[in-house]
């Protein structure tokens, strides 16, 4: 890497550490996910990426400027109207597994992605014009819930922003968790901006993982402690990657922040598996 470009990548680590101390109201959620895009990507400027998202959100405001005041229908209309309509933003159907569909200047490069990726465009917008927007806690696709003029929608960004009925999102669960299935109300929670990253790193870090590249894992967990400093289970993934590369003090170190911060917020199961860790890995040791 050029000093100029390993200068930048430090830059945008510090960003990432100070979004971790950072209360979740306060993240600009495609502002970080273009730095975690960007740390895969060294060399390409940001500018652009930001323009082009200042662009989504103009062209939404000048649609819904026409509506003074308009019902939550008309609202999901103008948002896929203008990103999946106007912009092309569509779900990678056929190649979802390619790991660009979850670095955010790829989407935008390809105008194809995630349903998080394209969630975060959607928030994005969301966000600058002040609309109730808010991504779900939903398993396997990310779906976004929208108030508008009295009422609720949720909509899918993968499928250009259609709307889904409690039918279509049971459909959708089945699909993940079997047809057993019953959709409750923690499906429908609200996620805030640090979960969605995460769940936005989790897609790269879960295809590393199976593709066995690991030194390519223990990069993705260190980019989420970064925005998620005090999630115990995060430094438990990180141990086991240290110990799968031989990287034995990094993985004591690892497990014994887990168990610390575990035991701080009364997680007694991880601090647990962290405690049985530490002593698996003092035997190997002695």
């Amino acid at each position: 890497m050029m000093p100029v470009m390993a200068g930048q990548a430090k830059q945008w680590e510090r960003e990432l550490r100070a979004a971790g101390e950072t209360p979740d109201a306060g993240l600009d959620i495609a502002h970080l996910a273009l730095l975690l895009a960007a740390c895969d990507r060294p060399d390409i400027p940001l500018d652009p990426y930001r323009a082009h998202l200042d662009e989504l959100a103009s062209a939404a405001r000048e649609a819904l400027d026409e509506n003074a005041h308009p019902p939550c229908g008309v609202v999901a209309g103008v948002l896929s109207g203008v990103i999946s309509g106007r912009f092309r933003y569509l779900g990678d159907a056929e190649t979802y597994d390619d790991p660009r569909n979850a670095n955010l200047a790829h989407v935008i490069d390809r105008r194809k992605g995630l349903p998080v990726t394209l969630g975060i465009l959607y928030l994005h917008v969301g966000a600058k014009l002040g609309l109730d927007l808010s991504g779900l806690n939903f398993p396997g696709h990310f779906v976004l819930r929208l108030r508008a003029g009295g009422e609720a929608l949720v909509i899918d960004p993968f499928n250009g922003g259609q709307p889904l009925s409690s039918a279509d999102l049971l459909s959708l669960l089945r699909g993940v968790e079997g047809p057993e299935a019953r959709l409750t109300p923690d499906a429908c929670a609200e996620a805030g901006s640090r979960d969605i990253l995460l769940r936005l790193e989790n897609n790269i870090l879960s295809r590393a993982i199976r593709g066995g590249d690991f030194s390519r894992a223990r990069e993705v967990v260190t980019r989420m402690i970064w925005l998620a400093p005090h999630r115990a289970g995060l430094r438990f993934e990180l141990g086991r990657l240290e110990v799968h590369a031989g990287h034995m003090g990094a993985a004591a170190d690892a497990f014994e922040t887990c168990k610390d911060l575990a035991a701080d917020i009364g997680e007694t199961r991880i601090a647990g598996m962290a405690e049985e860790a530490l002593r698996r890995l003092r035997t190997r040791l002695n």
